[in-house]
């Protein structure tokens, strides 16, 4: 059964190649926007959230220059603006952002 070994390693170096953590607070005062009703955020990744939408956890394939980037764009089709947000990308001592 080495097939399955190969496809294990190989889901292993694309999980472990490209995934970023992002956390994401959006201020009190800004509007309650469901990250996964805009289509160009859900688009970044796969996406948590709280009930309030007031703090998302995104894992994204995308590193933090690209992702603020796209997220910016993404906002832009919504009724957030950036400044309503702060992202902290999520530091992994396995695998960060360079």
């Amino acid at each position: 059964m080495s097939d399955m070994g190969l496809f294990r390693d190989a889901m292993q170096a694309l999980y472990h190649s490209g995934h970023y953590g992002y956390n994401i607070n959006v201020k009190k005062s800004a509007p309650a926007v469901d990250p996964k009703e805009v289509p160009a955020i859900a688009a970044l990744g796969r996406i948590n959230r709280t009930p309030n939408f007031k703090t998302w956890s995104v894992d994204s394939p995308y590193k933090t220059a690209e992702f603020t980037a796209k997220l910016t764009d993404a906002v832009a089709t919504c009724d957030l603006e950036m400044q309503d947000l702060e992202i902290k990308p999520q530091i992994d001592g396995r695998w960060g952002d360079q």
